[in-house]
Formats: C-alpha cells, structure tokens, sequence
C-alpha cells in the first residue's frame, strides 16, 4: 500500500472535485459508465434515445452511495455516434453537477462532440476521453480550437505494455500531444490489457505518480467483467471479486478507478471508501498531514 511520494503531487480542479495529491488526501474518484452498447436503458446508439426513468434511478442511487461514503465521483458516458454523445452529455450534465468523460470509439466521435458542448457551455466540467496513440495532429489542433482543457491520456500501445514502457509512453508522445492540444489538466489511465496483467497497471500508477505527480488511475472493469472463472460462484462472490480488483487501484495510489456500468456502484464504493479511508487516517496519524473537507475517514468508521 502506498502512503507517501517523494514528488510534489498535482492536484487538478475540474467542476467541483479536486483530483490527485498524495494518498489520502483527497478521496479518489470512482468512476460509473452510462450509455455503454448494452446499457439497458439505451434503445437507440445512433439517435441517442434512452430510458430517462432508468437513467435517473441509477446515476441516482450512485450519487447517493458517492455522498453517503464521502468520496468522489465522475461520470463516464460513452458514445457511437457524435450527435448522440451529446444528448447524452446534455443529460446528465443537467442531472447532477460532476464532470463527466466524453468517451467514444475515436476523434470522429469525440471532438464534434466537444465541439457541440462547447456550443452548449458545457466544456468546463467535460473530460476528453481520451488522448492516444492514435490522437492525431489534427485532431490535436483542433481540441485546441475548441478550448478543452480536461482530458485523460491512455498510455496504451504495441509497444507500451510494461510500467516503464508506459511511463516511457507517456512522456514521449502522450504528453507532447496534450501541450499541442492545448490541455492544462491531464489525467492518466494506464490502460488494462487483461486481468492477470492489471499486476502491470498497478506498478505503472506508482511510478507515473512518483515520476511525473500527474493524478493516475485505471480501467479495471472490461477485464473483471469478462472473467466468465468466477460466475460460478454466483452473484455475491463475483462482487466480491469485482470490488477487490477496484480496491487494487487505490490500493496502488490511485486517484481514480473507472469501475464499470454505474448499476455496480454499491458493490464498489463502500470498498473504495474504506481503503481511502486507510489511508487518510494514516495521513493524519502518522504524516501529520491535513485532510480535505470531504473524506471517507470523516462518515464511515
């Protein structure tokens, strides 16, 4: 479990959350997906149409998982065609008042929908989802036109498989298309393969964090989901697993887990909350550091 890095940690404000800092200095991030290919409440991709009631209900009961556990929360919501994306984000966006990722198969997605909430006034609290080996120079200028300044940056690659290669990744290429984008508050995921490789994700968020003080995070959530191994245990086992996965990226010093479709955020957050807990008592005990406002050691135990 990591406590302390010796780099001075960035702390990045988008919307009303403040992301990163040393461990247990902020609560992390848990990160719920909507609008994915088979969200139940999506009926049509293309034109965006949904299930507002069980859209609702569920970034409801997240939100209220998110405050009652006294951590952070992001959401992501995922788009297959430009137009939709927007709707979507226009909806949740005037649902609650988080930042949320704008995620889409690729730029072609993605940046007409920027460009549509920045027409909108949404840009502030919207994360680019996200900046990668595949990010062009062209689209690199054009986020720049748009003015977003949030964005993620998977460190995913052929040949960006180890924690060092990643690192390496990431500052040789990731990085520089940021600054070409124009983007001030950089956030990095760095990128599940597999399940058994997520052991590299963990080791790659200590040593971006200790290299760079950048907020770090990842993706567990397509891995754990697939993992067919467990499903013969039954549903409270498979939870079980799923949380204890999600907790590996806290455990790592992350700053953020994108834990998968929203509906599983009561088997997540609790866990998420009792490790940053952990940790921000230690913060306190030992470091003699303070604590931001809000925090789980201050409502779970």
């Amino acid at each position: 479990m990591v406590f302390l890095f010796e780099k001075e940690q960035k702390i990045i404000e988008i919307g009303n959350i403040k992301l990163g800092g040393q461990p247990g200095e902020y609560p992390p991030a848990a990160i719920g997906s909507v609008f994915y290919s088979k969200h139940p409440a999506l009926k049509n991709e293309k034109t965006g149409e949904f299930d507002k009631d069980l859209v609702e209900q569920e970034v409801n009961d997240f939100m209220s998982i998110v405050d009652d556990n006294n951590i952070q929360a992001i959401i992501d919501i995922v788009g297959a065609y430009p137009e939709a994306l927007i709707k979507e984000c226009v909806y949740i966006a005037d649902l609650v008042d988080i930042p949320f990722l704008v995620d889409g198969l690729n730029d072609e997605i993605r940046i007409p929908a920027l460009k549509g909430l920045k027409e909108i006034g949404l840009l502030n609290r919207a994360i680019l989802n996200s900046i990668d080996e595949n990010t062009t120079e062209e689209s690199c200028e054009k986020l720049k036109q748009i003015g977003i300044k949030n964005s993620v940056l998977l460190t995913f690659g052929m040949k960006a498989i180890y924690p060092e290669q990643k690192l390496k990744f990431l500052k040789d290429i990731l990085i520089p298309k940021a600054k070409k984008a124009g983007i001030d508050n950089l956030i990095v995921d760095t990128a599940v393969l597999d399940l058994p490789s997520i052991s590299f994700n963990a080791e790659a968020t200590s040593l971006i964090k200790r290299e760079t003080g950048f907020p770090t995070g990842y993706a567990p959530s397509n891995a754990i989901y697939g993992w067919e191994y467990i499903k013969k245990y039954g549903d409270e086992v498979r939870c079980g697993a799923i949380s204890s996965i999600m907790v590996n990226c806290i455990d790592a010093g992350g700053d953020f887990v994108l834990f998968g479709p929203i509906k599983f955020a009561q088997c997540v957050i609790p866990s998420l909350a009792l490790i940053s807990g952990m940790k921000s008592y230690y913060r306190k005990r030992v470091l003699r550091k303070k604590l931001s406002d809000r925090n789980p050691l201050k409502k779970i135990f």
